[in-house]
């Protein structure tokens, strides 16, 4: 008990990223730990931290450029 099964990885890496196994996957990266995982679900931790950190910076400029419009907006 505790562990993933070869066979429940096996599912999660058919059903793949981004449909119906997205929030199993990132649950299993939660709690997993790294060294446990398989060499492709590695690839999955790793993408998954660089799509978040790319999905932030573009919120953080999206937001920039709001403020500034709506500053801008104020002046006039």
């Amino acid at each position: 008990m505790g562990e993933l099964t070869p066979e429940l990885y096996a599912a999660l890496r058919a059903e793949g990223r981004g449909r119906f196994a997205e929030h199993a996957i990132r649950d299993t990266l939660t709690f997993v730990p790294f060294r446990k995982l398989p060499p492709w679900f590695k690839w999955q931790m790793v993408r998954t931290t660089v799509v978040d950190k790319v999905e932030a910076w573009r919120l953080t400029a999206k937001y920039a450029v709001e403020d500034a419009w709506k500053a801008l907006r104020r002046r006039r």
